[in-house]
């Protein structure tokens, strides 16, 4: 019997046979779920304006360590720094590429579609299970798109008799979910700072205790610079209520998403849990980072120009991809239940364009 955390942590990242290390089937055809950079060019081409402003803010560092957790297929890198090379050159020259990925199918198609690219500086592949040296901490950005959410989490649940927590365990019928005890001291003190949320009788919810050793890894790289997050989450008075009483974890195969977690073998489907957003800026706060902004992707996209980046593309997009472009913005869909934080250490915050239409209570 192992606790789902273990389960998770294996069905996403063993390097045998993990979602992520041996199969991640990220796109729209023949896929289990699509991100933004597959749907349409406009995310990528408006998050390299913010990426541009961010840098005017640094003052223009040389080098400038581009930081991308989880990079997926390699669409949004390759994207990116194919608009910097043609419309940003100086940028493009003083980039240095850096990866935070486990070893294994994605890191391989990642090098493979970077190949066709001169850079002036060659990407580096680093992780939790990487052997290459980190490099010196230098000043730039570390930013993900959909990274955080698959982090593995241990799952509570709120009885008559206190909080107790998910295990797995095989029995004739295949795997099983089974309740027991919480299995380490610190998701008790996870649990006492969450006191006063709204927190009910039968509450199930989850609780990713991996969140502050993988923000003080990249935090680790930056001398100073910023955090960009991107992904489906709300803070923590939000997600800790009656509202969401079933806990978020969710799996998804062949584009289709289901409660059901342990449906088919372990590896076989993606697993993925809402972002406590509060979580994460106060632990990147502990870090010595200050708040920068925190909207939903809609109006992150509106606040950099999506109307305009529409109008400039329209003779060039057919009504297929102007609908795809519009789907990032669907307030029933990614506009509004993607969230996106930004936070910076030893740098000053501006009033960058993404967040000039907030209107979202601060994270922290």
């Amino acid at each position: 019997m192992i606790t789902f955390y273990e389960y998770m942590k294996q069905a996403l990242g063993n390097s045998g046979s993990g979602y992520y290390t041996s199969r991640a089937r990220i796109g729209l055809e023949g896929a289990d779920f699509f991100t933004a950079p597959e749907r349409s060019p406009a995310f990528a081409s408006l998050l390299a304006l913010q990426i541009m402003e961010l840098d005017e803010a640094m003052g223009f560092p040389d080098p400038f360590y581009l930081i991308e957790a989880g990079p997926g297929n390699g669409t949004l890198a390759l994207s990116l720094l194919t608009i910097f090379q043609t419309a940003n050159p100086g940028l493009y020259e003083r980039l240095v590429p850096i990866f935070y990925e486990l070893p294994g199918i994605l890191s391989e198609r990642q090098k493979e579609r970077l190949s066709g690219l001169r850079l002036p500086h060659p990407p580096t592949w680093i992780g939790p299970e990487s052997t290459s040296p980190s490099p010196n901490p230098g000043a730039g950005l570390v930013f993900g798109n959909e990274f955080l959410d698959a982090l593995p989490v241990h799952r509570l649940r709120s009885g008559q008799n206190g909080w107790e927590e998910c295990y797995i365990d095989r029995s004739e019928k295949g795997l099983e979910e089974t309740w027991g005890p919480l299995s380490t001291e610190a998701l008790g003190r996870e649990l006492e700072a969450l006191s006063g949320t709204g927190l009910v009788i039968g509450q199930e919810m989850e609780i990713c205790l991996e969140l502050p050793v993988v923000l003080g890894a990249l935090d680790r790289l930056l001398s100073r610079g910023f955090m960009l997050w991107i992904d489906y989450g709300d803070i923590r008075e939000e997600l800790y209520s009656e509202r969401r009483k079933r806990g978020t974890l969710l799996a998804y195969r062949g584009h289709r998403v289901t409660e059901n977690l342990l449906d088919g073998p372990p590896g076989e489907s993606d697993l993925t849990a809402f972002v406590d957003f509060s979580r994460v800026s106060s632990n990147l706060a502990g870090l010595g980072y200050a708040f920068a902004g925190y909207t939903d992707q809609m109006s992150w996209l509106m606040g950099l120009g999506f109307q305009d980046w529409l109008e400039a593309n329209a003779d060039r997009l057919t009504p297929e991809e102007t609908m795809q472009a519009g789907t990032l913005l669907h307030p029933l869909g990614m506009g509004r239940t993607f969230k996106v934080l930004l936070m910076g250490k030893g740098v000053e915050a501006g009033d960058f364009a993404g967040f000039r239409f907030g209107g979202l209570r601060p994270p922290l």
